[in-house]
């Protein structure tokens, strides 16, 4: 287990990562106090040691103010929008009360609120009391918008809620690319909703937030990116980054940007990309790992895996209450852990007795690889989510691991290497179709 964990749920360039990260360290160092120290401490030592109970609290929250959204992008977490029926969650936004519930409990040692879930969070009016009620509270708030359906008249607004991070969500630099993704969006409406609010910034002299045009990567418009680079100098954003996607399998044809060993073009991208979040392997070794070779035994590829971090230092909060361990699965309120009603107006400590239950203790135990594969819950979205399950993967593809994660492998499932040959022999898997293990 490393102590430097900072497992992104994207697998952008190392440069597009950082700039993620230099944002956290800027919420952690603006609204850090002795508590909140104490509280990541703790929860970080917990992280470290892979111990099921945590000592802290979650300082990062993540709350889905909605899930309407004025687009249909095609691989949204939560694409297939048919499925939010009467049998699903549903749409609809959380009550102003609700929000503010969470936030009094959480807020003690709460640095980073990332406001935003499935929808388009500037749909509705109460977004800017939202932000502004957990600035009040010394929490650090990010909104990630596609701002086609924002008001410019309202950038004012926005610029003096107390927004210390704005992610616009454009992925394209011209209408014609835009469209392909933005579906049902308004590319230079977007446009000029961005160059409204750095002018707003410029107008009361805030340098927050800040502004970050998030750039999705894909074959179709990876061209444009020393464009959109240029453009975003022009509208005055601070920063700009390129993100890959995660695409699902039957579109990655299609869909795929080069990778830096497929393309020439220097202008295409940021530095390496990662071949998946949480995991560290050579370019060379990449194509096993996507099994599209065998490892020859005699000479064992090698990777490195760090454990999922979301179940000790977050918490994702769906608008209807729902909690979830982070914000994959939010389309069934069957994977929810919990409901926000069971701890409305109560004390930490009764949110404590849930955050080191037993459920968040299997979780946690599954995230740090001490639960066989075939004894992780359906139900929940860590066992169906590839993190969990990606070192015995790495493993029966002939990757070798760091020696302490191998004894680890090898204590939850002592078949492992008997898995391995048959891996070898035949391409089976424990873990097929989950996170496209299967191709």
């Amino acid at each position: 287990m490393k102590l430097f964990n900072f497992v992104l749920a994207t697998t952008g360039p190392r440069l597009t990562n950082f700039k993620i990260l230099s944002r956290y360290a800027f919420s952690a160092v603006r609204h850090m106090t002795p508590r909140k120290l104490v509280n990541i401490s703790r929860v970080e030592y917990a992280r470290v040691r892979a111990k099921d109970k945590v000592g802290g609290f979650p300082y990062i929250l993540k709350i889905e103010s909605t899930n309407v959204c004025n687009e249909r992008c095609p691989f949204c977490l939560d694409r297939d929008r048919s499925s939010f029926d009467e049998d699903g969650r549903g749409f609809g936004k959380m009550s102003l009360d609700e929000f503010k519930s969470v936030i009094d409990v959480m807020a003690p040692t709460a640095l980073r609120l990332n406001l935003y879930g499935s929808g388009e969070p500037v749909l509705y009016p109460d977004i800017y009391d939202m932000i502004r009620y957990a600035a009040d509270k010394n929490i650090g708030v990010t909104i990630s918008a596609n701002l086609a359906a924002f008001k410019k008249e309202n950038a004012e607004k926005l610029v003096l809620s107390g927004l210390e991070h704005l992610i616009v969500s454009c992925h394209g630099a011209s209408p014609e690319t835009y469209d392909k993704y933005n579906i049902g969006g308004d590319f230079h409406k977007v446009i000029e909703n961005m160059r409204a609010i750095c002018d707003a910034k410029k107008k009361h002299g805030r340098k927050l937030p800040f502004v970050d045009w998030q750039f999705l990567r894909f074959r179709h418009n990876q061209h444009e990116m020393p464009k959109a680079r240029e453009m975003a100098k022009d509208i005055g954003v601070n920063a700009i980054r390129f993100i890959n996607p995660n695409i699902p399998p039957e579109h990655k044809e299609e869909w795929r940007p080069l990778r830096e060993d497929e393309s020439d073009n220097p202008n295409t991208g940021e530095g390496r990309v990662q071949a998946s979040p949480g995991v560290s392997i050579s370019l060379n070794d990449q194509a096993i790992a996507r099994g599209e070779k065998m490892a020859e035994n005699a000479n064992r590829p090698k990777a490195d895996v760090q454990a999922c971090s979301w179940l000790y230092r977050s918490m994702f909060v769906n608008w209807d209450g729902g909690i979830l361990p982070c914000c994959d699965g939010t389309t069934n309120p069957g994977h929810d852990l919990s409901h926000w009603e069971n701890f409305a107006g109560k004390t930490r400590k009764e949110f404590e007795a849930f955050w080191n239950g037993d459920l968040y203790r299997n979780l946690r135990n599954m995230a740090n690889f001490k639960v066989p594969r075939e004894q992780m819950d359906k139900k929940y979205t860590c066992s169906i989510c590839i993190k969990p399950h990606m070192p015995f993967v790495l493993y029966e593809r002939g990757f070798q691991l760091p020696p302490k994660i191998e004894k680890q492998l090898l204590e939850t499932e002592p078949d492992l290497p008997q898995k391995r040959e048959k891996w070898l022999a035949t391409g089976e898997t424990v873990s097929a179709g989950v996170g496209g293990t299967d191709t």
